[in-house]
């Protein structure tokens, strides 16, 4: 399986250092973000077995029980606006983040006052279980600003989620205007159409949009999904750097993507406990790591683990789960940063070795 662009007749170690070099002129291009993904709860109403999160009514397997009060995300959604390169979206997810629907119309309400243009949000549509019920949500939440739901639905959403609070909330969204997409997950054994056969179908045509996904083996599917039921990929040299969206989880951590490394500590940039979000994300524009994740790949960062006797295999669904298997393990995360502070270091030294023939240069 290759990691790195395929050229027969460079090596992975020769592409690595190629793209190295290409580093110097890629800190011309700022690290761009699709929005702004604020995770307010670790906690949900269901426990999925294929959650990424492995969120649960007590919390999150991994992060534990964690949340942000209405205070801490407002304060975040205004600093996050004098970020040049985001794009001006808010999407409020969990967790569940209608577990406190009341903190949901809050936030929609000043996302929108603060300019954001695009006002979404991820839910599982419980509280839709009757159809007066998914009325009153929707119209609230539609009145506040938000303007696109993503309903999460599936095989393993049957346990703990009846079906028809789903259906209403379709519904509902298109009774007050908010555009829905069914977002559903499917390994070889549950479909597409396993998980559509359980909606009322005139609840069905009303959704905007309807996507699929395959499972990848994070956070709780790693364990309670069965490996040979999981699509693997074979193509692990894309990038993501036109998808990112800068993520803050429910502990205050910062990431560049809500897919699976908001769960991890070995991606995280820093707490928005602890420093602005402004701050945080100047420093993550100028990290050597993410710019070499975003721009050329997560697989990238093979030869680098490669080197220290770290085999990665090839046995991954897509870049999101090798990202994952690399940041969720702290010595695999360690190696990598390592490596880059070395890399950091180094340019420190070679420009403090310039310096002196700079100045001559201008003195001259």
């Amino acid at each position: 399986m290759e990691y790195l662009s395929p050229n027969p007749s460079i090596s992975q170690d020769d592409q690595f250092d190629i793209l190295n070099e290409a580093m110097q002129l890629g800190s011309l291009m700022p690290v761009t973000y699709q929005g702004l993904v604020v995770e307010n709860t670790s906690a949900c109403n269901a426990k999925c077995r294929m959650c990424y999160q492995a969120a649960g009514p007590t919390g999150s397997d991994i992060l534990g029980k964690a949340s942000l009060s209405p205070e801490q995300v407002e304060i975040l959604l205004a600093d996050a606006l004098h970020i040049p390169s985001l794009a001006r979206r808010f999407h409020l997810a969990g967790g569940e983040a209608f577990l406190r629907p009341a903190d949901c119309f809050r936030l929609f309400r000043t996302a929108r006052s603060l300019g954001y243009e695009d006002i979404t949000t991820t839910t599982n549509a419980y509280w839709a279980y009757t159809p007066n019920r998914a009325a009153a949500i929707c119209q609230e939440a539609r009145d506040a600003g938000l303007r696109r739901m993503e309903i999460s639905w599936d095989f393993w959403h049957l346990d703990h989620i009846r079906a028809d609070c789903v259906s209403n909330a379709l519904e509902a969204g298109a009774r007050f205007g908010i555009s829905t997409v069914l977002r559903i997950l499917t390994t070889q054994s549950h479909s597409i159409a396993e998980a559509l056969s359980h909606l009322r179908p005139d609840a069905l045509e009303l959704a905007t949009e309807i996507q699929s996904c395959p499972v990848f083996p994070t956070g709780r599917a790693a364990s309670e999904i069965p490996p040979d039921d999981i699509f693997y990929g074979q193509d692990l040299g894309g990038n993501c750097h036109a998808i990112l969206h800068l993520t803050v989880n429910a502990r205050g951590n910062v990431y560049p993507c809500c897919a699976g490394a908001d769960q991890t500590q070995g991606l995280s940039f820093g707490n928005i406990h602890q420093e602005s979000i402004r701050d945080i994300a100047v420093r993550m524009n100028s990290s050597r790591l993410l710019r070499t994740l975003v721009f050329f790949g997560v697989g990238a960062l093979e030869p680098i683990l490669r080197e220290h006797g770290v085999q990665l295999g090839d046995r991954f669904s897509n870049i999101c789960h090798l990202c994952w298997e690399i940041f969720s393990r702290p010595e695999r995360a360690a190696i990598v940063h390592q490596f880059f502070r070395e890399q950091e270091l180094h340019e420190a030294q070679r420009l403090e070795q310039l310096l002196p023939i700079l100045q001559s240069a201008q003195e001259s």
